[in-house]
């Protein structure tokens, strides 16, 4: 007898259940979607007239230089790393993963600091130099070196994804390809690539949907996007009506690329087969050893150490003035956030998945779709929906605006498909006879979670949980719109430093965020490799 047969009585309270939260974490985007019916035509016209192109080209010109250098410091260390045997191997797999560490508004805050002209470039340059000093001495607060910082802070997402993918390629592929008379770098994109494209494009897709999310680095960098668009329209010209239609067409946009994206990967996915041999790694020349070295110490040497090495040298600099009181009631606070959002979010997608599993209805696949749209939507977006829809509720709800309840609303909404990505990915590759089994002994659905689902999947919730706590520490727009009074985090107080031009001051409080994140990440890479093993591969 099927789990689902055996379960039947209650199915339809546990869809209902599902159903409630998922309604729960939509419900702002819906209040939002329809404050905009009302909307007065001329700040329609305006905003078409006068904003919407700035906006979009803005948008779309960061989105492209993003997307191409994520890829570029992405794609290339994870190939040559799956694939060849070189010294310091295991230890660039590693460091190729920390600059997620650092937020995108660090890093354009630490590289504007590194670049201005009495930074260590342009000073070392004036001294030792002096013939390249005219041209060091630029302007380098532009969208095109906006693009390259992000993709330094981004590109991990890339990395990730290839990583494993690259790692899972056949080498029977590789032998068949060779055979037919084709090159390394041929069979690179001819074969690999192809066979890879589903992994690369949904590291991309997160790229992408952290670009239309930025808002610090834009910001700092004077890059008007629909995000920044956003925040001048409602915080400085109090014109809410137009800061609601800039989040609508956002979020239309945001679906547009959602859509793509499942569209892409159902109608380009791979399936390996059974009996596919790995690829063995390559001894690679002492030339080619050369170029291995260059392709992963790029990203790493301007993705995590000079920005690093920076940051901790402001804090030297600025060491005797800290306030450390201040710093760990800061650290504490968003300890504090992180830690109960991240709770209930695992416990939220646990529950989901778990579901999901023994009731096989379309209508759970839908709401767990829905909800996953979430973590597309920038936190702008979601900070003025939930506003929007706690203004405008018949009770008095308007109370909850500004709470400490709202602000962990806000991060369950825009993280809960981060923390059900993992959990769905090994949720699903358990084979179905473990239910079956399970039931014909006898065991209802709660013995089933913890005899069976929860030893197979803790790795899987583990690793959510990390990913889910190492985003919110990050976080900015959200908690900028929703915080508390007297409620700062380290990334808001970073950025209020930062957009005063106080770089130094910022640094200790930037450098909390980049700790905790990397010890974070280092226990997250050391749970995915025991996991999939990929460091082996």
């Amino acid at each position: 007898m099927e789990i689902k047969e055996k379960y039947i009585s209650n199915s339809r309270k546990l869809i209902l259940s599902t159903i409630l939260l998922s309604l729960i974490v939509i419900l702002p985007i819906i209040a939002l979607i329809f404050s905009i019916i009302n909307v007065d035509t001329s700040n329609f016209n305006y905003l078409w007239n006068n904003l919407l192109l700035d906006y979009s080209l803005d948008t779309i010109y960061l989105v492209l230089i993003t997307s191409l250098f994520s890829l570029i410091f992405g794609v290339l260390p994870a190939w040559f790393i799956s694939t060849t045997n070189f010294k310091g191997k295991n230890l660039y797999d590693i460091l190729l993963y920390l600059p997620l560490a650092i937020p995108a508004y660090i890093m354009a805050f630490t590289y504007s600091d590194v670049l201005s002209y009495t930074g260590p470039i342009q000073s070392f340059a004036r001294k030792y130099l002096p013939e390249f000093a005219d041209i060091l001495n630029q302007d380098y607060l532009q969208i095109e070196v906006l693009g390259i910082i992000m993709a330094l802070s981004l590109y991990p997402y890339i990395y990730t994804a290839c990583r494993l993918s690259f790692s899972l390629v056949g080498a029977n592929y590789i032998d068949l390809s060779r055979s037919l008379g084709l090159s390394t770098t041929k069979t690179f994109f001819k074969i690999v690539i192809p066979l890879s494209r589903v992994s690369i494009f949904s590291g991309l897709f997160l790229v992408i949907m952290e670009v239309l999310n930025e808002y610090g680095a834009v910001k700092y960098f004077g890059v008007n996007t629909f995000t920044s668009g956003i925040f001048r329209s409602w915080y400085s010209m109090q014109d809410v009506q137009t800061a609601s239609l800039l989040a609508v067409l956002l979020f239309f946009v945001v679906v547009l690329f959602f859509v793509i994206e499942r569209f892409f990967n159902s109608r380009f996915k791979f399936n390996y087969q059974p009996n596919t041999k790995r690829y063995k790694s390559e001894n690679p020349s002492d030339i080619k050893k050369i170029i291995l070295h260059l392709v992963c110490l790029v990203p790493i040497l301007l993705g995590f150490l000079i920005p690093i090495l920076f940051i901790i040298g402001n804090v030297i600099y600025e060491f005797e003035r800290i306030d450390f009181s201040n710093l760990f009631s800061l650290t504490a606070n968003t300890l504090l956030v992180s830690g109960i959002a991240s709770v209930i979010i695992i416990l939220i997608a646990v529950y989901f998945q778990f579901l999901k599993r023994i009731i096989k209805n379309k209508a759970m696949t839908f709401f767990n779709e829905a909800i996953s749209l979430t973590y597309a939507l920038p936190g702008a977006v979601i900070g003025l929906s939930l506003i929007i829809m706690f203004t405008t509720l018949p009770f008095k709800s308007e109370i909850l605006i500004g709470s400490f309840s709202l602000l962990i609303y806000a991060y369950v909404m825009r993280y809960m498909a981060v923390g059900i990505s993992p959990l769905k990915s090994s949720f699903e590759k358990h084979p179905s006879s473990y239910d079956d089994t399970a039931t014909n002994l006898g065991m209802g659905p709660f013995k089933l979670f913890k005899s069976i689902h929860l030893p197979i999947n803790k790795s899987a919730i583990a690793i959510a949980f990390l990913i889910t706590f190492v985003d919110i520490i990050k976080e900015l727009p959200i908690t900028l719109i929703l915080r508390p009074f007297n409620f700062d985090t380290l990334s808001v107080q970073t950025y209020e430093y930062a957009i005063e031009e106080m770089i130094p001051k910022s640094s200790i409080y930037s450098l909390t965020i980049v700790m905790l994140g990397t010890i974070l990440l280092i226990f997250l890479k050391k749970i995915v490799n025991k996991e999939i093993d990929v460091s082996k591969s």
